[in-house]
């Protein structure tokens, strides 16, 4: 008689549907780690079209992802039956399932990484500033800690971690409302004003430790509004301050008055920039209410003693004036008459003019800085800087508000080097050792070479891009990371964002 009994199992037979139900199991892994790899590897949580870029690796691990959930399904079934044939039972197989799932997860991870590129996450970000009327004016940038200058005070913050080292009040019922652009001899000049009133006191404060060295008081001029750029300024061993009519040097560490330029009756000093013991002033002269000279105004900054004094090609009187950089020195000039000048102007170190770069062309408008309501108000973080002879600055088509793009122009000339476009917004530049300058656009941190505008594309920032702003300052780490600060600490963005390999 024919026996019609199940064939006999064997050991081999049960190894080998075992060890198949367990690669099963892997698709499985390998759809639920792409899964979630490719759809958390999104900066926001979208990436693509109008959103912006995506990592480089999220649209391959994505179709992998499907790839595996739909191949899984016929395969699990077919497996697990054909085990039950010759074990029967359910739990062996959903052991081997879940077995074979756990055991994918790490090549499924490896397999992603390798697929991707570098990208940028969240490191650490500080606590939101409070009350929420406070607005950072400024930054200054020093060896392991960065201090941020906002209306109501001041905070240093640990750039290894983003611990708070020191903070420092402004003075009652005061707001910061001017600082220098730079830390001399780990000095920092800042002043205050009453809401309604002059910037008249201003600090020298030691900015490693957050005292307060000294203190002066100085006649000011209302006109100039709560916020202001260029109003004190910093240099080897000399403070210098800007009053009404006059201009105030005083001693870096100690505050003591060390010399005052009166300036002629009519004139006011509109701006101050100093460093390598010059200061430029700029002074704007009127006949009544009618408009008389811009002039830029060379002292020596350990005595204040007048250089010389250099005419501005201005007809009209200013509406923006903003130093570019203070060496070599580089002035921003826009005048109120709209046939007048609006460029970025250029001297040597005897001030005398070597060219202008024109802020509006044909081709395209510089964009050096952003909104002034959105950014920092004391010391805009502008997306400009000057390396050797080339103004490097984002700049925006003709008719477009949002910068796409980063350009070079000779001071000497005023002529564009070169141009290079950019995969999105440029929100910010910084310089990088070796002449080189980072640029923060479409939510990657890139290398620009000033020389010939060769820009080699970094990592994407893919965890935080949402929480910078259009106006932050961009500053470079040293562990491939960077930390990126807002003018707008009070959320969504937080004042400081550090994000990291």
């Amino acid at each position: 008689m024919k026996d019609n009994r199940p064939a006999r199992r064997t050991a081999g037979a049960v190894w080998r549907g075992a060890l198949l139900v367990v690669a099963s199991g892997m698709v499985i892994g390998f759809a639920v780690a792409f899964h979630w790899l490719g759809w958390t590897s999104m900066p926001g949580n979208s990436c693509g079209g109008r959103y912006g870029a995506c990592p480089d690796g999220t649209t391959p691990t994505i179709l992998l992802a499907f790839l595996c959930t739909f191949a899984a399904l016929p395969l699990v079934s077919w497996r697990v039956e054909r085990l039950t044939r010759i074990r029967p039972g359910k739990a062996l197989p959903a052991v081997l399932l879940v077995t074979g799932t756990v055991l994918a997860l790490w090549p499924g991870w490896q397999a992603y990484v390798w697929m991707r590129e570098p990208v940028l996450d969240r490191a650490w970000d500080t606590p939101l500033d409070r009350p929420n009327t406070v607005r950072g004016v400024g930054n200054w940038t020093l060896d392991g800690a960065v201090v941020r200058v906002h209306t109501t005070g001041l905070n240093s913050y640990d750039l290894a971690d983003g611990r708070r080292r020191w903070s420092m009040d402004a003075p009652a019922r005061g707001s910061a409302c001017a600082m220098s652009d730079t830390v001399v001899d780990g000095t920092g000049v800042i002043a205050f004003g009453r809401a309604g009133q002059a910037c008249d006191t201003v600090w020298g404060v030691d900015t490693a430790s957050g005292r307060k060295l000294w203190e002066q008081k100085i006649s000011g001029d209302a006109e100039f509004g709560p916020v202001t750029d260029g109003r004190v300024a910093a240099d080897t061993g000399t403070a210098v301050a800007l009053e009404d009519t006059a201009v105030r040097g005083f001693a870096l560490r100690t505050g003591v008055p060390r010399w005052s330029l009166a300036l002629d009756k009519g004139c006011t000093p509109v701006l101050v920039s100093a460093a390598a013991g010059r200061t430029r002033v700029v002074v704007q002269c009127m006949t009544g209410s009618a408009f008389s000279s811009l002039n830029l105004v060379s002292l020596d900054t350990a005595t204040g003693t007048h250089v010389r004094r250099t005419a501005l090609p201005a007809e009209s009187r200013w509406v923006t004036i903003m130093a570019v950089s203070a060496r070599p020195f580089a002035l921003w000039v826009k005048e109120k008459d709209d046939r007048g000048i609006n460029a970025v102007l250029a001297f040597d170190d005897q001030d005398r003019p070597r060219g202008s770069v024109a802020v509006s062309g044909h081709e395209e408008d510089l964009r050096m800085p952003p909104d002034i309501m959105r950014g920092f108000a004391a010391r805009p973080a502008l997306r400009a800087v000057v390396v050797g002879d080339v103004l490097v600055t984002a700049v925006a088509k003709p008719g477009d508000t949002v910068p796409d793009g980063v350009s070079g122009y000779a001071l000497g000339s005023g002529r564009r080097l070169w141009h290079t476009g950019a995969s999105g917004a440029v929100t910010a530049l910084a310089p990088l050792p070796g002449n080189r300058l980072a640029v923060l656009a479409g939510g990657r941190i890139g290398s620009l070479d000033p020389r010939t505008g060769h820009l080699t594309e970094g990592p994407l920032i893919r965890e935080g891009i949402d929480e910078v702003a259009e106006a932050a300052q961009l500053v470079p780490g040293r562990n491939a990371d960077w930390l990126l600060v807002n003018p707008d600490g009070t959320g969504p963005t937080p004042p400081l964002l550090k994000v990291a390999p």
